[in-house]
């Protein structure tokens, strides 16, 4: 069975891409040596093939074709931006993808059944975390400066919206948005300082453009505090980039400190990660290896490689998994509004704030 691991490998994106990647190799490494899976006494091991989209819309399509014609039935894939063009052939291929996306409904509905999120929506990232972070910062002159794709604008929309149903639609000063791959933020930093902010909301920048947003900003005299809510950037990149005193007290989600994992799977996970990439693994590895697992599980329960048949298993069955019981949820859902249907990830969100150059539990 093969899995196309759609994904930057290069650009600015591709801590992203790899953390990913290694986070599902991981996972098809433990259901192989543990025997495969068997459906219907034939026993079928996994096969991850990679393609680079260079976090690029049309090469993320050009991908997914060419994996389809490889033989891929599965994919894990990430970023609104070029998740948002494969689903026309995802739906129509009935491919069985697990995503880090973030955005909302626009993404997970009743009519892209095979499109599984990983990680947590704007719906709860932006509009119920957000909120709440902004409040208890204080937050008076909030500024918007995220990346000009699908992804950026879809946060937009829900920043905007989570602001007016708050009655904190005042406090929106400026909302930019500029290429993913931006080098030289001087321009637009130019514009929204000028406006006076005590808050920028990054959205969802990798860590290379997160790095140089804030280090430009503190460099032209910005002050104020940072959030960047949809993304989970690697850490260590982000403070190599941007410098250990500029991203001191940036807030984020889904980032867990190495010394408070909540589980001994997680800690066992987290060690081997780190023997084999000499490195800390970021939020999209463990949440796609979890929902690798949980994928192969249905696999397995429902005795067939039918992807409806697979798809109908998914959204009902639980699962132990690193962080815990590992559930779909999505289908009457009060905090995920028009999703209609469970295929959204559900487990713990940390909060956390860069300290010293480590992330610490934000109280």
């Amino acid at each position: 069975m093969k899995i196309l691991s759609n994904n930057p490998f290069s650009g600015k994106a591709a801590s992203w891409g790899f953390s990913q990647d290694r986070g599902v190799g991981l996972a098809v490494d433990k259901v192989n040596k543990a025997g495969g899976i068997k459906i219907n006494g034939e026993t079928y091991m996994w096969e991850k093939i990679q393609c680079d989209n260079r976090y690029i819309p049309a090469d993320a399509v050009s991908c997914l074709k060419r994996g389809a014609a490889q033989g891929a039935k599965f994919m894990c894939t990430l970023g609104g931006a070029v998740t948002k063009p494969q689903i026309p052939l995802i739906n129509k291929d009935k491919i069985v993808t697990i995503a880090a996306i973030a955005g909302g409904a626009d993404f997970t509905n009743a009519n892209n059944k095979y499109l599984f999120r990983t990680m947590p929506s704007a719906d709860l990232t932006i509009a119920i975390e957000g909120i709440k972070i902004y409040k208890k910062l204080g937050v008076k002159r909030l500024v918007l400066l995220t990346a000009d794709n699908v992804l950026g604008h879809s946060d937009a929309k829900t920043l905007k919206n989570a602001l007016k149903v708050n009655k904190m639609s005042n406090i929106l000063v400026a909302e930019e948005f500029v290429p993913i791959d931006t080098g030289d933020f001087s321009p637009v930093l130019t514009r929204v300082l000028a406006k006076n902010p005590d808050h920028i909301e990054g959205g969802a920048w990798p860590a290379a453009g997160l790095a140089l947003l804030i280090k430009q900003a503190r460099e032209l005299g910005y002050k104020g505090t940072v959030t960047n809510l949809s993304g989970a950037p690697k850490v260590g990149p982000l403070v190599k980039i941007g410098g250990k005193k500029n991203v001191e007290g940036v807030i984020m989600l889904r980032l867990w400190p190495p010394d408070q994992l909540p589980t001994q799977a997680f800690k066992e996970y987290w060690a081997e990660y780190r023997k084999l990439y000499n490195q800390d693994p970021g939020a999209n590895s463990w949440e796609s290896y979890m929902a690798f697992m949980h994928l192969s599980a249905a696999v397995e329960k429902a005795q067939s490689l039918d992807p409806d048949k697979i798809v109908a298993v998914m959204r009902d069955l639980k699962i132990v998994s690193l962080l815990g019981e590992l559930q779909l949820i999505g289908k009457d859902n009060p905090l995920l509004p028009g999703y209609g249907i469970n295929n959204q990830y559900t487990s713990p969100l940390p909060v956390t704030v860069l300290k010293d150059g480590n992330p610490v539990i934000f109280k």
